[in-house]
């Protein structure tokens, strides 16, 4: 497939799985960014700043390359005012296909304890291994991409998801569709941490 293929269908994908995010409630409003790496190049596709993820669609997308050079915007939209560690998340873990970053309600609820997400499932156990935390910071600060960058350097190349206290979780995934659904674990097992909780309450 060439690069310009691979392109419109990456597009499409972020497209596709913004939407999906929205759908499922993992982000509300004109909140969160996803953003996926052009296999074998420095260059990644980012959902555009103010718009809602559930109204992207494919030539929103910018094309950007790790400096934050934007190559190309065909609807004239500026990239993501997250931008700065969805970048920085590239180049400090080589391994990383795609970024999601959401607002999923419970993992943020969670994460304002400043506190690991409680492990309480097996398949959280076994695919999320540990889902640390990251002090807060207002959103597209220096400061909070500092945090994002100084968690990535410190915590195991295991750790795929982080809590970010106030603000919501960052999945690092092999793929979009990876990235997706590890956000999508790690809001399903805070809500069975929250009913376990509960329970132990009664």
């Amino acid at each position: 497939m060439s690069k310009e293929m691979e392109i419109v269908r990456l597009r499409k994908e972020l497209a596709d799985f913004s939407v999906r995010s929205f759908h499922r409630g993992l982000v509300s409003g004109t909140g969160g960014n996803m953003s996926v790496r052009i296999p074998g190049t420095d260059e990644v596709l980012i959902t555009p700043t103010g718009i809602s993820l559930g109204d992207i669609r494919p030539e929103m997308n910018l094309w950007m390359n790790l400096d934050g050079a934007v190559l190309q915007s065909p609807c004239g939209l500026r990239s993501s005012k997250e931008t700065g560690f969805h970048l920085a998340a590239y180049r400090l873990r080589p391994d990383a296909g795609a970024v999601a970053h959401l607002h999923p309600p419970h993992a943020t609820a969670y994460s304002n304890k400043l506190k690991p997400l409680p492990l309480v499932t097996v398949s959280a156990r076994g695919v999320l291994k540990e889902v640390p935390c990251i002090e807060s910071a207002p959103a597209g600060s220096p400061e909070l991409s500092k945090y994002v960058q100084e968690g990535l350097k410190t915590f195991p190349v295991t750790v795929k998801v982080i809590l970010m206290r106030e603000h919501g979780t960052l999945a690092l995934g092999a793929d979009l569709s990876n990235a997706y659904y590890l956000s999508d674990l790690a809001e399903d097992t805070a809500k069975i941490a929250f009913i376990e909780g509960n329970i132990k309450n009664a």
